[in-house]
C-alpha cells in the first residue's frame, strides 16, 4: 500500500485524527478538542485529502481506522508525546537569552482586579521572579469564552455555570456584607436580614456582574424593593458613594478587607447580612489542556494557598 503525502500536514489534523481513534466517534473527539462535530470533520476530511488515502471507516456506531490509519496512528503518537514534552521543557528551563521563561495572562472581573489579584500577582512574581504575567481585567460575562478560547491561560472570577469543558478549582468563599454609615439605623444591629435592605437606598454593580447577580437573587423575594439609588462598575466607586452618603452596599467581606488595604476605608461599619447568608464561590478556570503547563497550575495554587494564609 502507497500512501501519497505532502508537505502540508498540520497539527491540529493530527491531533484530530487520534482524537478521533481514542474516541471512536466524531462527537465525542468534538468534545474533547473543544470544536464542534462540523469543524473536526473538515480537519479530518482535509488530513485524508493531504494523505491521499482514507483514515477511518465509517460504521453505524463507531470510526474504525482503516488499514493507511492503524498504519499512521502510532508514529503520530509518538510524534506528539515528543512535541508536548519539548514544549513543557521550554516553559520551564530559563531562556538563554535572559528572556522571561514563563508567561501567563490571567483574566478576571474589574471588582477583583481592583480588590484582589494586584496583591497575589506581587506575591507570586516575588517567589518567581522570571514570569511575565497579564492581567486582563474583562466583563464578568466574557471571563469563561476567555479562556476556552486560549485569550487567556486562567480565568479567577465567581464560580459560573455550564463550565464541564474547563478545569475548575475552588479557591474560596466569600460572605456577603451590608457597608453603611455608623448613623444609619442598621449599624446597630450584629446582623442584617436581606429584607431590611429592600427600602434602603442600595449602591449595586452593574448588571452582569456576578455580584450583580448573588444581591438580586437574595432580594428576589422582595420584588416591591426600591429600585438601585446608583449601578456601578468597581467596589471602590461603591465604596465612595456610601462614604458620601448616597446609600449603603452589599460586598464581599473579601474584598471590602482587600479595598481596605489599598486604600484606608474610614468611617464606615460592615455587618453580616443574613436571612439568607449568600457566599460567593470563587474559583480558578482553566482550559483542561493549558491546566496541564506548570505555570499555570502553580499559580492556581499559589493563589488558594496565599488566600488562605491572608484571609
Amino acid at each position: 500500500m502507497i500512501v501519497h503525502m505532502n508537505n502540508h500536514l498540520t497539527l491540529r489534523q493530527l491531533r484530530a485524527l487520534l482524537a478521533v481513534e481514542q474516541a471512536g466517534s466524531m462527537t465525542g473527539a468534538a468534545q474533547a478538542l473543544h470544536l464542534t462535530p462540523a469543524a473536526l470533520s473538515m480537519l479530518i476530511k482535509s488530513l485524508e485529502e493531504s494523505l491521499g488515502t482514507k483514515m477511518f471507516e465509517r460504521t453505524t456506531r463507531r470510526m474504525v481506522l482503516t488499514s493507511a490509519g492503524e498504519l499512521l496512528v502510532p508514529s503520530v503518537q509518538q510524534a506528539l508525546n515528543q512535541i508536548d514534552s519539548a514544549v513543557e521543557a521550554l516553559q520551564v528551563i530559563p531562556n538563554k537569552l535572559g528572556q522571561s521563561k514563563q508567561q501567563l495572562i490571567v483574566a478576571t472581573s474589574p471588582l477583583m482586579a481592583f480588590s484582589v489579584l494586584p496583591a497575589a500577582i506581587s506575591a507570586f512574581k516575588a517567589k518567581y521572579p522570571d514570569t511575565r504575567i497579564t492581567l486582563l481585567d474583562a466583563a464578568v460575562e466574557s471571563l469563561v469564552s476567555l479562556v476556552s478560547d486560549g485569550r487567556a491561560d486562567v480565568a479567577i472570577c465567581t464560580a459560573p455555570e455550564d463550565v464541564d469543558h474547563l478545569h475548575v478549582t475552588h479557591l474560596y468563599s466569600d460572605r456577603l456584607m451590608l457597608v453603611c454609615q455608623p448613623n444609619n439605623p442598621l449599624a446597630k444591629l450584629a446582623q442584617v436580614p436581606w429584607q431590611m435592605l429592600v427600602d434602603q437606598p442600595l449602591i449595586v454593580m452593574r448588571p452582569g456582574s456576578g455580584l450583580r447577580g448573588l444581591v438580586d437573587q437574595a432580594l428576589s423575594k422582595w420584588p416591591r424593593r426600591s429600585p438601585p439609588a446608583f449601578e456601578v462598575s468597581h467596589v471602590a466607586s461603591a465604596v465612595g458613594l456610601v462614604q458620601a452618603g448616597q446609600g449603603v452596599a452589599a460586598l464581599p467581606s473579601n474584598a471590602i478587607s482587600r479595598a481596605n488595604d489599598l486604600q484606608p476605608i474610614q468611617g464606615l461599619i460592615s455587618i453580616p447580612l443574613t436571612a439568607p447568608i449568600v457566599k460567593r464561590k470563587i474559583v480558578a478556570l482553566a482550559r483542561q489542556d493549558n491546566y496541564k503547563q506548570p505555570i499555570v497550575r502553580d499559580f492556581t495554587r499559589f493563589f488558594k494557598n496565599w488566600q488562605a494564609l491572608s484571609a
